[in-house]
């Protein structure tokens, strides 16, 4: 890679990083909790939900139901959130087999910024049947929360392949089907 594009690359990482600490920093002043670290989501994924409230014995009403709660999306990262991760097996798993690693949060975080557009996640972390289902290999990064399969829209499957590989991942292009696989080594 020639040193203008290790320039530009740097550069716009450190513009997303920049962007990403002034949104938070704001998000700071207006007395918002912090955002959860990529662990911290998972754990809070894993956790049962809290008990439904007890109806006291003698009411007279017919309890209402509560109002359905809107809740925000746990994120991994500025532009993902944790969700898109998920194992998407028909119900073998509870959708977190392994959690996914921070760095490479971090990098496709990173490819997103770079792009300055959306970054499609179809396949994060899996659990071993449905890494078997899809004909993953059986020492498949996916298992161990160390890759995942995107596209974006707009861009080529080639020069999302060149940039995910100039930002540190291990890529796979697959170009008849429009999308990459990118890895890490744990």
């Amino acid at each position: 890679m020639n040193t203008y594009k290790k320039g530009v690359v740097f550069t716009l990482i450190a513009a997303c990083a920049l962007t990403a600490l002034v949104f938070l920093g704001r998000l700071d002043r207006e007395a918002a909790p912090p955002a959860p670290t990529a662990e911290q989501a998972v754990e809070q994924t894993l956790q049962e939900p809290p008990a439904e409230p007890e109806i006291p014995t003698g009411a007279t009403e017919e309890p209402k139901a509560p109002e359905p709660e809107q809740r925000e999306p746990l994120m991994a990262s500025s532009h993902f959130a944790m969700e898109e991760y998920r194992c998407d097996c028909a119900g073998c798993c509870d959708g977190w087999p392994c959690a996914m690693r921070p760095e490479l949060l971090e990098k496709i975080e990173a490819l997103r910024c770079y792009f300055g557009r959306p970054v499609i996640i179809t396949s994060g972390v899996r659990c071993e049947a449905r890494n078997e289902e899809v004909g993953g290999v059986s020492w498949s990064f996916h298992t161990r929360g160390c890759a995942a399969d995107l596209y974006c829209p707009g861009i080529g499957v080639g020069d999302l392949a060149q940039t995910a590989k100039e930002l540190g991942m291990n890529v796979l292009p697959y170009y008849s089907s429009g999308y990459i696989h990118v890895e890490i080594i744990p």
